[in-house]
């Protein structure tokens, strides 16, 4: 079992892992955006200051450890679930592999290919000791810090693996805590403060993101001026702590699953039912249904598409409680999340902070939902060989590209429904009444969700696997609303013209100037236009062209002989 090189599982997982093309192309985006970051940052004059240095070495590791984190899932997160999806993980039980030489090969291909892609951006880091004012120690932890992140999080991604049954869930739930693990932490220490003393287990929670062990690192003597009560050195021994504490638990987990035998998974019979009475007993039901999933459905009009009616009955209206539970969750969470701001920092703050904390929330929400929803429409279909039947059937392309891609959107858009109460209570906020402002956010979600659907879509059909065309999804969807904001650490280093441009395609940034005329006023208009108009016409723009590209690529599809 220790005899690694030697394990088939290992050398089969490593080498499809470096002959990917898939690995080869987040490889290169790694270093290429870390490279292109450094070239700009990089002072023209060729003259440092102790400070300057500090600050091109803070910006460039927290760009580096946000792209490791977004590509970290598409390595480990679908381990064991593509083997349960091929039906093939009961097979390698039958092999003359133990069960610990399956954990073993399973466990250190896919955490060797994460490694070798964060070791691939140490030269491009390694120059920033160029500039001086970096000392070996200092960039030796903070590599400690992103290699530890690798670790751990490459060992909650595997853990996800272990218990889901699809890509598609363990890809999700590997983002979400991801973020929870790396962003979240902040929360308390922000929305609570003093309360409940516990003033010290907020800091202690803050301190376990990579992102804070970085700063503190970087700006010992600025961390510990405002973040007081801890120093550098005790946040990074807690950080190192948090990461082995989550390394060991999530290995255990992941350990227990591979190691024992599938349990077979208990599947609810549902019949269909035509009786009025039972109809009417179920309708009164908690919670009450608008459209029973079990009732007997009418059979299609010849008028409707076929594959929206489909969509709409199997995906929206076949969980019910899910939705109306979800729905119900971000509407209390929203509200909550604006009482605990207004609240927290009413002393402090202008309706316009509460506004933004809002609209930044509902971004979030859009961010998360839309590209997922789609993102297995197409791969699916050929994973459970129904694109076959598909393309036998008398439907156009362009039936089946609206079909789903309506369905889709207007799944988004239920969950839209909990940004009413945040809508109203913005427009409450504001001194005098300015409705425009409602409709231009309220355009700017829209086209938002619209814009991430079509790119699940389009993933769908560029990748084979749902968990590649998920991650493909997350990886744009962050890179829009989170990668455009990257141009405000370049200062001068960039033209306005060219930062107007750029944060034009960030829905965050056309939204908050929607919020409050100060924010970005000192960028030039593009075309003779805001920023949140070029928002909207950017987004319009995106979505038409995924949309495009998703009917040609499903023609393609259709066109092909097997």
């Amino acid at each position: 079992m220790l005899r690694l090189w030697n394990n088939p599982i290992f050398q089969r997982e490593f080498r499809a892992y470096t002959r990917c093309r898939k690995t080869l192309a987040l490889t290169v985006l790694l270093v290429g955006s870390l490279a292109a970051v450094l070239h700009i940052l990089w002072p023209r004059t060729g003259v440092f200051s102790e400070i300057n240095s500090s600050e091109i070495f803070t910006v460039f590791l927290n760009l580096n450890l946000a792209l490791i984190i977004l590509i970290i899932p598409a390595f480990v997160s679908t381990t064991i679930t593509q083997e349960r999806e091929n039906h093939s993980f009961d097979l390698l039980f039958t092999a003359l592999l133990t069960p610990g030489e399956i954990m073993v090969g399973k466990l250190f291909s896919s955490l060797a290919i994460t490694f070798l892609v964060v070791i691939a951006s140490m030269p491009i880091t390694a120059v920033c000791a160029l500039s001086g004012g970096i000392s070996v120690a200092l960039l030796c932890k903070a590599y400690a810090v992103l290699l530890l992140a690798t670790l751990g999080y490459g060992l909650f991604g595997l853990c996800m693996s272990a218990l889901c049954y699809r890509s598609f869930t363990a890809l999700v739930l590997t983002y979400v805590g991801m973020l929870l693990f790396a962003g979240a932490t902040w929360l308390p220490a922000v929305l609570l403060g003093n309360a409940f003393g516990l003033r010290t287990l907020w800091r202690g929670l803050r301190a376990a993101s990579p992102f804070e062990a970085l700063f503190a690192l970087s700006h010992p003597e600025r961390y510990e001026l405002e973040v007081t009560g801890l120093s550098a050195p005790q946040v990074f021994r807690f950080y190192v702590v948090c990461m082995l504490v989550l390394s060991a638990l999530c290995f255990g987990i992941f350990c227990i699953n591979v190691l024992r035998p599938d349990r077979a998974r208990r599947v609810r019979a549902q019949a269909t039912f035509s009786d009025k009475r039972q109809a009417l007993r179920r309708r009164l039901s908690f919670p009450f249904y608008l459209i029973d999933p079990l009732r007997r459905k009418r059979p299609i009009a010849a008028w409707r598409n076929p594959v929206y009616v489909a969509e709409m009955r199997s995906r929206i209206f076949g969980k019910p409680k899910v939705i109306l539970r979800t729905l119900s969750a971000i509407i209390v969470l929203s509200m909550v999340l604006l009482l605990l701001v207004a609240v927290q920092f009413a002393t402090q703050l202008n309706p316009d902070a509460v506004r933004v904390v809002a609209i930044v929330f509902q971004v979030g929400v859009v961010a998360f939902f839309a590209p997922a929803v789609c993102s297995g429409s197409i791969t699916d279909e050929r994973i459970s060989g129904t694109l076959t039947l598909l393309r036998m059937t008398p439907l156009t392309v362009r039936a089946v590209v609206m079909g789903k891609l309506k369905a889709g959107l207007l799944y988004v858009l239920m969950f839209l429904v909990s940004s009413i109460p945040v809508l109203l209570t913005l427009s409450y906020l504001e001194a005098s009444a300015a409705y425009w402002r409602l409709g231009a956010w309220l355009g700017i979600l829209v086209l938002t969700a619209a814009a991430f659907v079509s790119m699940g879509l389009c993933a769908s059909t560029l990748t084979p696997t749902t968990g590649a065309a998920t991650a493909l999804s997350y990886v744009v969807a962050a890179v829009v609303c989170l990668g455009t904001l990257s141009v405000l650490l370049f200062g001068s280093r960039i033209s306005p013209t060219l930062e107007a441009v750029i944060l034009a395609a960030n829905p965050i940034a056309g939204a908050l100037q929607v919020t409050s005329d100060r924010m970005f006023e000192t960028l030039p208009k593009v075309c003779g236009q805001p920023l949140w108009v070029n928002t909207i016409l950017f987004l319009a723009g995106m979505t038409v062209v995924l949309v495009a590209v998703t009917a040609l690529r499903v023609r393609m599809i259709f066109s092909q002989r097997d």
